[in-house]
This record gives structure tokens, sequence and C-alpha cells, in this order.
């Protein structure tokens, strides 16, 4: 006989465990289904840790609504999970700090990327490039100015994942993990779902949830050609003698030299590391760590701080993004039987989009969504129509 449960859930990442935790609140009983030895070992261990609300171009469009509801919402959701796990999560909330190198990127962002910025629900603030290095000292002299995007945060995925791991796996919450248990289908109809385990196991559900990340196309027929991988390679590095926050900010630049693009990110942690990033390579689906890849975000980095270029490497590492095609997230039922909701494609937003993602997909199971949930479904819903977006910014 098949296990069952209220709501299955495929996939363990920070989305999938913070459904779990939500619809466990609400007394639903959920059986969480994930391939790795333990959760969050997919993108949500390759994540940068930013908490974005502008400095991802797809950010500055529809999408702020929802990430406006996130944002607002994240305080509160960390408390939350530190109450159900006893694992507290640090986070640095003295924002992004965006600069230019030259006066053509300050052009650009100042005619192209403010209005954007302005027209979002979020504060923005103008630097020279005194006020920048005033900020965070070890700036490169080239800086020429920049923005303060004050709201956004930064903390640490793989602490976050210990801490919502543990919220899971409590045993005070209805939640069945099933780990290194791969999914391998997934059927539905008007009673309810079956989903179909390597090992010959069936977990047969009132509802299922694919939060499945780049491979969520596997359980999603309907979107497979609009969700894809975004490699990503970061390391870390860490200033002599750190034992805390290095920076008081994270932070980002678009640069452009001899025809080539860098985009040099660095999220200080809690313990003394900063985590330096990132690059982009839409449809490739491997975790090597290449030369190449490292090479190229040490060429960012040295342009935009010096200084860190020459801080001690430790960990490097590979994740997949859940892409779209839009860089959307999407979100809401997507079967004929209305048993099946999505929760994927976040693209480099899953941290940032976790509370509200967990929050709508609770609305959807439960039939509690209110119109404010409705408006917010309806800027991720499935049936959108999908057109190509300009590649994410950090």
């Amino acid at each position: 006989m098949p296990e069952s449960c209220d709501v299955v859930i495929i996939g363990g990442g920070v989305i999938g465990c913070a459904i779990a935790h939500r619809l466990a609140q609400r007394g639903t009983s959920v059986v969480l289904v994930d391939a790795g030895q333990r959760l969050g070992l997919g993108a949500s261990d390759g994540a940068m840790g930013g908490i974005l609300t502008q400095t991802e171009r797809s950010c500055l469009g529809p999408l702020s609504s929802v990430i406006k509801r996130s944002r607002d919402a994240y305080p509160q959701w960390l408390e939350e999970i530190h109450a159900a796990s006893g694992v507290e999560v640090p986070v640095l909330d003295g924002g992004d700090i965006q600069v230019a190198l030259d006066d053509a990127e300050m052009e650009r962002l100042e005619t192209k990327v403010l209005p954007q910025w302005k027209n979002s629900p979020f504060a923005v603030e103008r630097l020279t490039a005194t006020d920048a290095r005033s900020l965070e000292p070890l700036l490169s002299e080239r800086v020429v100015g920049g923005f303060l995007l004050p709201e956004e945060l930064a903390l640490d995925p793989r602490v976050l994942m210990a801490a919502l791991a543990t919220a899971v796996l409590s045993g005070s919450t209805p939640i069945r993990v099933l780990s290194a248990v791969r999914a391998t289908g997934l059927r539905t109809g008007p009673r309810g779902v079956e989903v179909e385990l390597h090992d010959g196991r069936r977990v047969s559900a009132e509802q299922a949830v694919v939060a499945a990340g780049h491979l969520s196309g596997v359980f999603l027929p309907r979107h497979r050609d609009h969700l894809f991988p975004i490699k990503g390679v970061a390391f870390d590095v860490r200033p002599p003698g750190a034992v805390t926050y290095p920076l008081r900010h994270h932070i980002f630049a678009e640069i452009t030299e001899d025809g080539r693009e860098y985009f040099p990110y660095l999220v200080p942690r809690h313990d003394g590391r900063v985590a330096v990033g990132v690059t982009y390579e839409e449809n490739v689906g491997d975790v090597t760590v290449t030369t190449a890849a490292i090479e190229e975000i040490r060429r960012g980095v040295a342009a935009l701080m010096p200084k860190a270029a020459t801080w001690l490497v430790g960990r490097r590492w590979a994740g997949l993004r859940p892409g779209s095609a839009d860089h959307m997230p999407i979100i809401g039922h997507v079967d004929d039987h209305g048993r099946v909701v999505a929760a994927t494609g976040h693209s480099g937003l899953g941290v940032t989009l976790a509370p509200v993602t967990a929050e709508l997909v609770a609305a959807l199971v439960g039939g509690t969504a209110g119109d404010r949930e409705k408006e917010l479904l309806a800027v991720v819903r499935p049936d959108r129509p999908f057109s190509p977006a300009p590649a994410p910014s950090a």
C-alpha cells in the first residue's frame, strides 16, 4: 500500500522545506521527498545568500510586489524558524551597495536603472565615490559613484538550511522526510495524486507540490520548455584575522573590460568569510568548478575590491539555479484537477522568496487565498505568457 498524507512535496531545498514547515504549522500532514542525502544539497547549498529587493533585474518589474511581501515577512519568518529549531540565522542588514567603476556605468545606472528603482516599493540612496568608500573603505579607487539599496539583507544559506531542516525534522510537526529518495513520476486525478519513487514505493496524497528546482520540468510537462538550470560558480575568501562580518554591506557591480562582462558580488558572512561570485551559464547542468570560472570571478573582484582578491580562498562550489524563461518563479496549480501546485523557477531568488512562496502555496493548498494573495499569485501564475527576459544581475 502507498504511504498517504495530505500533501506530498517533491524537493527538499529552501523552497520545499519552507512550504513543508508552513503547512505543518497549519496541521497539514506532509511527506517531503528529496534525492539528497540530507536536505538542502541542491541550489540552496550553492546560493550566495542575498535577500534581494532590487539587485536582480527581475526584481524591477511586476515581481516587485511579491518581493515586497517576502521582504516584509522575513524577520518574523526567521523568528518562527528559530523558535522551531533552536538555530539562530544571523542576518546582515546594512543593505547592498551597487557601484560604478567608470562614468559610462554610472550613467547607465542613473538613466536606465535608477528610474526602475524609484518605481519599486523600496528605498534607494545615491552615493558619491567618497560616500561609497566611507561605507566600505576597501572599495577600489576606480569607483566613481553608486547607490545604496538599504532594504536588502544577506545571510548564510547553509545556516538557513540547517535551521529549516532542523525545524522540519524536529518531530514536533507532522512531516515525514524521505531523504536519498528520488521521485520518478507524478500522477494526478480527480481524487488525488500519487508520486512514484525510485525504489518502487509510492506516496498518495490529496495534493502535490513540485519544488524540485531545475528538475521540476520532469513533473511539470506543460512547463518543461520554460525551466532550465543556470549554473553559477562562487567561492569563499577570508580576510586575515576576521571572526565576524568583515564588510558591512553586500556589494555588487557590473563591469565591462576588454569586451567581456563581469558581475562581481561579495556577500560577507557572520563568521568572517566573504562569499564571492558569481557566474551565469544558462542551460548548463553540471556542477564542475572550472579554472575559467574562478578566474572570471577573480578578475571582477580585483577590479571592485583589490584587497579581497588577495584573501585566502576556502571552499569553492558550483550550483544550479532553477531558471525560468522570464526569470520569475512559477507558483500555482498546473493540472486539470487542481491537485498539483508548482513552486519552482525562482532563478536567483529562492532565498529571497522562500517566505512568500510558502505563504502562497499554503493558501493554495488550503483554499484560503484572499484578495491580496490572489493578486500576488497572478504575477507568478503558471499559465502566464512566457517571454525571454534579460539575464539576472546577481
